[in-house]
């Protein structure tokens, strides 16, 4: 027997010795009590409207009260929640005046549930921590939320709270520990997946160069630096990122596929589609089909959302090209159909106004890679703008395809007020995709053919960002019918799709699971 093990026994002994001399002190001991009794006065309930939840302790009679655990025991306390409410309901449960002095890992617990169904069982409900929390004063700390407890039914819940033996910890201090508690119930939230998957965000950057053919983030979504601060951001097919939001002038379901949650909390979506309302099928389609990004392609200027001066009038600096003076064609366009289907539908409140990045920026031959790359940005001097350099387009970069979430010239933050960093020079808040978007989504690096990631649509449609103007002509980054992040001339007839951001206060409130079968939805009254 080890010295450790001799150790362990003595420690289990002393506890049993210590329990005579417990009962008459009141010193420091084990103990475990809930004050939540079983009569009617002591019950704990919730009452709003058609929500009405009552909470019990259904076992006054606790074992193990008198500093007697020994390594391995278990102590089980049942509590009831009751929904007499008319509607579902979700509650979640606390410590309450919990004082543990135990070590960190001595005291772990588990949560159990059954319903009041016929042949129910007992299942294991998830739980903040595994460990009972450490405190050497009286501390209200959350043990479960997201309990989920159906109108006109009864569940049990079952704490487990098992004294560990720690094999490789000396545990002699936990001789003279103090463990108290209650528990009390409150109002809940529902278990929101999107928060899971941003909770359990990957550390590691993708390879940007090679296309995401699978789903590669169903465990966890991956992040990034963007103008807000960290974004999170879904890649490869996705098949749980599916959003249902408003009703079209038309009054059909607007389906809708997210792109991020960025770093103030709101959420990007792409529009998606149109369906039967209160059902969970849509045909997938584009909001503007055939449109031209500009009517007029000769000048760097053209590659705008807006643009110095007058359609037709040459630009003769950077500084003048990109003053936003004046509306792009595309923007017009996609202004309208969201006062149309957003702000005439009564949603415009649900919308946050968030930066959408126009890069603009001209970095020069050096960093773009292509050699006629003047950096100019006026005129119809040859240039290439950001997201050019960092998509893999030329030979040079295709082992540097790494996109950015954050706009480099203030000038480009295109939002409807001049705040948080934006310009102020929208109209509505609402954009469209960016080519960086479109790489961290898995498009793969510029040219590369993939049909196997949420953002493929088997037609050509534009994003927001930049690619080059040469030769006359101005081009702006897109999404081709194979796939494939590519460009297009500005005075191509191609499919556009507006990208919205619901404000952060919603985040939390998504119900469902993001699965076509079961979308993202808000509750709008």
């Amino acid at each position: 027997m080890t010295e450790k093990d001799n150790k362990k026994r003595i420690i289990s002994l002393v506890v049993l010795c210590v329990s005579i001399v417990a009962l008459t002190t009141s010193l420091t001991y084990a103990y475990f009590v809930s004050q939540v009794g079983t009569n009617e006065q002591e019950k704990i309930t919730i009452k709003s409207g058609d929500l009405a939840l009552s909470f019990r302790d259904n076992n006054e009679t606790v074992e193990n009260t008198e500093g007697t655990w020994n390594f391995g025991d278990t102590i089980e306390k049942e509590l009831v929640i009751e929904n007499t409410g008319t509607r579902d309901a979700y509650a979640k449960i606390s410590w309450d005046n919990l004082i543990n002095t135990y070590l960190a890992e001595s005291l772990t617990y588990t949560l159990e549930e059954k319903s009041d169904e016929t042949n129910a069982v007992w299942k294991q409900v998830e739980t903040v921590s595994a460990n009972v929390p450490r405190s050497e004063t009286a501390l209200t700390q959350l043990l479960a939320d997201h309990l989920l407890v159906p109108a006109g039914h009864t569940y049990t819940y079952r704490v487990k709270i098992t004294f560990e033996n720690l094999p490789d910890i000396d545990q002699t201090a936990d001789l003279n520990a103090k463990f108290i508690t209650k528990f009390t119930l409150e109002q809940g939230k529902p278990d929101i997946p999107l928060i899971k998957l941003i909770k359990n965000a990957k550390s590691e950057v993708p390879n940007f160069t090679n296309p995401a053919m699978t789903d590669e983030t169903g465990d966890g979504l991956y992040s990034m630096s963007d103008d807000y601060g960290i974004s999170y951001y879904f890649r490869g097919t996705a098949p749980n990122n599916y959003i249902k939001f408003g009703r079209d002038a038309s009054g059909q379901d607007m389906w809708w596929r997210i792109i991020r949650i960025n770093g103030d909390g709101t959420v990007r979506i792409q529009y998606d589609g149109a369906g039967t309302p209160e059902t969970n099928s849509y045909t997938r389609g584009f909001a503007l089909t055939s449109q031209m990004w500009n009517g007029t392609y000769n000048d760097t200027k053209y590659v705008g959302w807006m643009f110095g001066g007058t359609n037709g009038s040459a630009s003769t600096s950077k500084e003048q090209a990109q003053r936003n003076e004046t509306d792009s064609l595309i923007k017009t366009q996609v202004d309208e159909w969201y006062k149309t289907n957003i702000v005439n539908t009564g949603y415009a409140n649900y919308i946050a106004d968030s930066i959408f990045c126009n890069d603009r920026s001209t970095p020069g031959s050096s960093v773009t890679g292509w050699i006629n790359d003047t950096g100019l940005g006026y005129g119809n001097n040859y240039t290439a703008y950001g997201a050019y350099a960092r998509s893999g387009v030329e030979k040079a970069n295709f082992d540097k395809v790494q996109p950015q979430f954050t706009c480099s010239q203030e000038n480009d933050k295109f939002t409807v007020k001049e705040t948080s960093g934006g310009n102020g020079n929208l109209t509505y808040p609402v954009g469209l995709i960016t080519a960086d978007e479109i790489v961290a989504a898995g498009s793969g690096k510029y040219g590369t053919k993939n049909q196997n990631y949420y953002l493929y649509k088997e037609s050509w449609y534009g994003s927001f960002s930049p690619y080059r103007i040469w030769a006359n002509y101005a081009h702006v980054f897109g999404v081709s019918n194979e796939g494939s992040l590519k460009e297009t001339e500005v005075i191509s007839n191609v499919e556009f799709i507006p990208v919205i951001n619901l404000k952060s206060e919603y985040l939390d409130k998504l119900q469902g699971n993001g699965t076509i079968d079961n979308p993202y939805y808000l509750e709008i009254n």
